[in-house]
């Protein structure tokens, strides 16, 4: 394929930006767990180095779903402005599909400082064994990239785009970040858990081909959830995967359905929660692919090939707090 072929390819049929209609799935989420949520101490709260942090309590709810007809846009969300967000989410995925697991190799690939140091601390680390910066060997890019079985690692990510190539009309298109005995770990088995936080999002993600008519539907399920925060990082990140699929594939990506198991906020939140929900949201932008080189690997994408459009944040970024 030429740099030209490239260039000019489209992977979402997008409506013309003044027929988009506004989505409100992510504030009819937040609405259902302020109104039903139940409360709970998070394990942030039961650490004494948070005792004076003023967090105390979450509210959440079991089971959620969005969905987005790719055509209706891009979900970047609107309450608040995600141009710098936006690249930096997508250069935590893009490092995360290349295997890193430190914080200095998530800074290599475009992953903003700012979303791991916190959590990645020479204190927290050790905690589990680990050296400071390290996520660990059950964090994300150690499980896509380098995925221990019993015969060795096993890159997940080359697995799946050589099987969707072979044989698109498989049920199989599937990748997970979660490895039960280094997400979890089990003393009594003999497995030490080895991550410092373990992986939220993208615990299941599923590429749904449809070869005849060329079209791509993704699933992707995620474990937890902050939703004033986390949650609005997650959807671009992994509606841009399957941007990146649709792209090598040479299909249209026509739906993304993101399944939350356990969506909640923090007591320090509820603020920001009330003001999100103040808030209008806008339709949402267009987001295409625009390398300036040939790509043949979803590992060969950088958060540069991505180019967004058509974004009209309704207020600025405004800092949401994130106990940690």
């Amino acid at each position: 394929m030429t740099n030209k072929e490239i260039e000019t390819t489209v992977d979402i049929d997008y409506m013309p930006f003044n027929q988009r209609v506004p989505d409100f799935q992510y504030q009819e989420l937040l609405k259902k767990i302020k109104t039903t949520g139940k409360d709970k101490m998070p394990i942030h709260a039961r650490l004494a180095e948070n005792s004076s942090s003023g967090h105390q309590n979450s509210k959440e709810i079991t089971g959620a779903m969005l969905q987005f007809d790719m055509s209706n846009g891009f979900p970047v969300l609107t309450e608040r402005d995600l141009n710098k967000s936006f690249y930096g989410a997508i250069g935590e995925l893009v490092a995360f599909l290349n295997g890193q697991s430190t914080l200095c190799g998530l800074k290599d690939y475009g992953c903003p400082e700012v979303f791991w140091k916190n959590w990645v601390t020479k204190e927290k680390c050790a905690n589990f064994g680990l050296s400071e910066g390290d996520l660990g060997d059950g964090s994300y890019g150690a499980s896509l990239k380098y995925f221990q079985s019993a015969k060795g690692n096993f890159d997940q990510v080359s697995a799946v785009q050589r099987q969707m190539e072979k044989a698109p009309f498989l049920r199989t298109h599937v990748l997970t970040t979660w490895n039960p005995p280094l997400s979890m770990g089990d003393e009594e088995q003999g497995f030490k858990r080895e991550v410092v936080v373990a992986p939220c999002h993208g615990n299941f993600v599923h590429f749904v081909l449809f070869d005849k008519q060329k079209e791509l539907e993704m699933t992707h399920t995620q474990r937890s959830a902050d939703v004033p925060v986390g949650l609005q990082l997650n959807l671009i990140e992994w509606s841009a995967l399957g941007l990146m699929v649709a792209h090598l594939l040479g299909y249209k990506f026509t739906k993304y359905t993101h399944f939350i198991s356990n969506p909640h906020y923090y007591d320090v939140q509820a603020e920001s929660v009330d003001k999100i929900l103040s808030i209008k949201p806008n339709a949402f932008p267009t987001v295409s692919l625009k390398p300036n080189r040939e790509v043949t690997r979803i590992q060969d994408f950088r958060k540069e090939d991505f180019v967004l459009e058509d974004y009209k944040p309704s207020e600025p970024w405004f800092k949401i707090p994130t106990p940690i």
